[in-house]
């Protein structure tokens, strides 16, 4: 209960701050929305998706938590997989990211902690968790990064939400990682749309 309240409090505090922020839409097409912005003391900027469907709550958190078939919409991610289900509330996540030759492929290790801000809301919570599996040869580790997918039941749809902040790590180019950060999100999206609508049907 604390691990989850300690989130829950990060979360509202950073929310709080959301007015100082300076987002910048970059992308605004098909109903997905990609904003970006600098992250403090960090030459990779983070992102900011949004975009509302006529779906449910439990709808969207329920294929948000399949870890297993995250590979089968997140952008340029091969291999996912659950390493624990602490909880109905708390998992531990693994993915495993392609990238184009001749940089190193990448994976990283997630906690997961959903929280219910209140009736008509789902926080979900990704923070790095490096101690669960040893690095492997030849793949870069991400460690540095936050983020989170906010679910809101307006009287539109289902408003989702996900913000995310990464470094790389292991020398790749800031310009390289902020050129891509909109094509990222934006495909991600456009896949997660299409897998909730074909839920509806």
């Amino acid at each position: 209960m604390k691990h989850t309240l300690f989130y829950l409090i990060a979360f509202l505090v950073s929310f709080s701050a959301l007015a100082q922020e300076s987002w910048e839409l970059r992308k605004n097409s098909n109903g997905i929305k990609i904003y970006t912005q600098d992250y403090p003391n960090s030459k990779f900027k983070e992102y900011k998706a949004q975009m509302t469907l006529k779906t449910s709550l439990q709808t969207v958190k329920s294929v948000i938590l399949d870890a297993e078939n995250l590979k089968n919409w997140n952008y340029k991610t091969s291999k996912s997989s659950l390493i624990k289900k602490i909880d109905d509330n708390n998992y531990i996540f693994y993915l495993y990211n392609d990238m184009p030759w001749p940089v190193m492929n990448r994976d990283h290790i997630s906690d997961v902690i959903v929280t219910y801000p209140n009736e008509k809301s789902i926080l979900i919570t990704i923070t790095p968790n490096n101690d669960v599996l040893p690095k492997y040869d030849g793949v870069v580790r991400i460690t540095n990064f936050k983020g989170y997918w906010l679910l809101e039941e307006t009287d539109n749809g289902v408003r989702i939400t996900n913000q995310l902040f990464g470094d790389p790590e292991g020398g790749v180019p800031s310009w390289l990682v902020n050129s891509k950060l909109i094509k990222s999100p934006f495909t991600a999206f456009s896949n997660l749309k299409e897998l909730l609508k074909n839920k509806q049907n």
